[in-house]
């Protein structure tokens, strides 16, 4: 904990220091730290709050009835599968990977794999989808 203090210490002086010397001479472009750009670098992944909305949405039948109604559940599955396979498109599941095995590591699958398994398993598919989606992010970028 003492570590990440003093980086932070040193990574408000290195910016209050850039900020000088840019007051000072207008024209001059602040020092990057090194190390300061290397904890700004974003990994490119984020969230999908629709996903997980919609997970909720089938783990909560007493929260939200009408999900579970006859005529409106079949819909809201298909809206899953259409969004649960989106997601794995847009993450590039699978893309890194020769041969897709579905007993295997889950970071193979395809898109159109974790629309069909999203089919048949419902919820439970979600919730696995969504807790190993940020390794088959990392796998595949």
């Amino acid at each position: 904990m003492d570590t990440s203090k003093t980086s932070r210490r040193m990574n408000a002086k290195t910016e209050y220091d850039n900020a000088w010397s840019v007051a000072q001479n207008p024209g001059s472009e602040p020092a990057q730290d090194p190390d300061y750009t290397a904890e700004k670098d974003h990994s490119g992944y984020q969230e999908n709050m629709l996903l997980i909305f919609l997970a909720l949405l089938q783990f909560s039948p007493i929260l939200f009835p009408v999900v579970y109604q006859r005529e409106l559940f079949h819909i809201f599955i298909i809206l899953s599968v259409a969004a649960m396979y989106y997601d794995a498109h847009n993450i590039r599941a699978g893309s890194n990977f020769e041969k897709e095995t579905l007993r295997g590591n889950i970071a193979a699958w395809r898109p159109i794999s974790w629309g069909a398994v999203t089919f048949l398993g419902g919820a439970i598919i979600m919730a696995i989808y969504l807790f190993h989606r940020k390794e088959i992010y990392h796998a595949n970028n």
